[in-house]
């Protein structure tokens, strides 16, 4: 005789939220489904703002049948595609995703944090709040444009011609990629921001009336957080620390000028501990003869921050990098399901290459640093070109209940966004 089933709805609630824990999102949304009993459990993990660490990320896109009202995901671990909804207004464009939210903007190019798997919303200062920015209104008092001032920090200031910008393209044309300090669920939440022009910084913490311009310094290509502090690297190579928490900001240049100009770069904090460089590089294809076809080259560098060098790896071992406009990311591969070991998986960045070329296929896939050879993602590819995909790690936590009353700040005041053509450009600190 055949011993019943075991009945799994009756595992104690503590075990079965330890069990959880462990889960890949799809797998605990579908657990959630099992029984009225695991239901309870799973939202009471939900509250608990302790969700399921661990989760490997996936790309975020948008697809021609859902528009602007849901988006697609295509799952590393599970190498299949779910798709999400979206909630209103609707996002015009995302330039950063950090500890499973995103860096969106609507229509007016006023930037808000999205988590799209709770749903969560919460609002960032206007944009009419940022240093370089003024708004244009019409004789009846409504905002038309945004006049964008060229300047950086340098004393004497020389400024260049503002441009005015048409209020649906603004943020496409100016933001180049943002990053989180930390969850923005638990309420304590910094965005540092890379804008033009000329690459510069701005932050604003979850709760601010306006943006922080940092004038130190511009021509910055990349941004993390980490103990307290963002690290901002720039287009050759240095890296500046930013320390925000006291009454005035504590920059120090901890990295020289190590690099000369590249086609992208990126800072990463590897799991062991080591502050890692990723250089990207394109150059003519040796084996095509019509001298139009580009390969795309990345090497990895561990930063010595003692000798103020960098010491080219020949590889990251069990691990996966990611880079793209999320913030740029190295995860186990035992860890984290789907991912493998020494490959980079990435999403095409390019700004100006994005901005003119809207509806021109993306490069993203993934490079094994062993080999020096690349992989598309997937095949055949199931999003549409704007906007540009994304890398995105599910978090499952709510909001907290203080944070998420930032969604009702009001934004009217900044309403734009631009579109561009080009403008002044200037010569890179060296």
């Amino acid at each position: 005789m055949e011993a019943p089933a075991p009945d799994w709805s009756g595992l104690p609630a503590d075990i079965l939220i330890s069990i959880f824990q462990l889960l890949q999102c799809p797998d605990l949304l579908r657990s959630a489904a099992v029984c009225t009993f695991w239901q309870k459990a799973y939202s009471t993990l939900r509250r608990s703002s302790v969700c399921p660490s661990r989760q490997t990320p996936g790309l975020l896109y948008c697809t021609e049948a859902a528009c602007a009202k849901a988006l697609g995901m295509y799952s590393l671990s599970e190498r299949k595609d779910y798709s999400m909804p979206l909630p209103e207004p609707p996002i015009s464009n995302w330039i950063g995703s950090s500890h499973g939210w995103l860096v969106t903007m609507d229509e007016k190019s006023d930037l808000m944090l999205l988590n799209p798997i709770t749903g969560d919303k919460i609002a960032l200062p206007p944009v009419t709040t940022m240093e370089h920015v003024k708004p244009i209104v019409n004789e009846d008092g409504i905002l038309e444009k945004y006049k964008l001032s060229f300047y950086d920090g340098q004393l004497p200031r020389v400024e260049d011609t503002p441009y005015a910008c048409p209020l649906d393209r603004y943020g496409d044309l100016v933001y180049l990629k943002a990053t989180l300090s930390s969850d923005p669920s638990a309420r304590e939440c910094t965005v540092m921001l890379i804008h033009q022009p000329y690459a510069q910084l701005s932050f604003a913490r979850v709760g601010d009336a306006h943006w922080n311009w940092l004038q130190m310094h511009s021509f910055y290509a990349d941004c993390i957080h980490h103990d307290g502090c963002f690290y901002a690297m720039t287009e050759v190579g240095a890296i500046d620390e930013f320390d925000l928490n006291g009454p005035s900001v504590v920059h120090r240049r901890i990295l020289p000028n190590l690099v000369g100009m590249v086609q992208k770069c990126y800072i990463v904090l590897a799991p062991w501990g080591d502050f890692l460089q990723i250089i990207k590089e394109e150059s003519l294809d040796p084996e095509q003869p019509d001298g139009e076809t580009y390969v795309t080259a990345y090497e990895v560098y561990k930063v010595d921050f003692v000798e103020l060098k960098r010491v080219k790896m020949r590889g990251i071992g069990e691990h996966a990098l990611f880079t793209g406009k999320s913030t740029t990311s190295c995860f186990s591969v035992k860890n984290h399901p789907g991912l493998m070991e020494n490959h980079l998986y990435f999403t095409h960045d390019d700004h100006e290459e994005l901005l003119s070329g809207k509806d021109d296929p993306r490069d993203i896939g993934v490079y094994d640093l062993e080999n020096d050879t690349r992989t598309n993602l997937v095949d055949p590819e199931p999003w549409r070109t704007w906007f540009p995909p994304i890398w995105f790690t599910p978090n499952l936590a709510k909001a907290d209940a203080m944070c998420a009353c930032t969604q009702g700040v009001s934004t009217s005041a900044s309403t734009s966004v631009v579109t561009a053509s080009s403008w002044p450009k200037k010569k890179i600190k060296k």
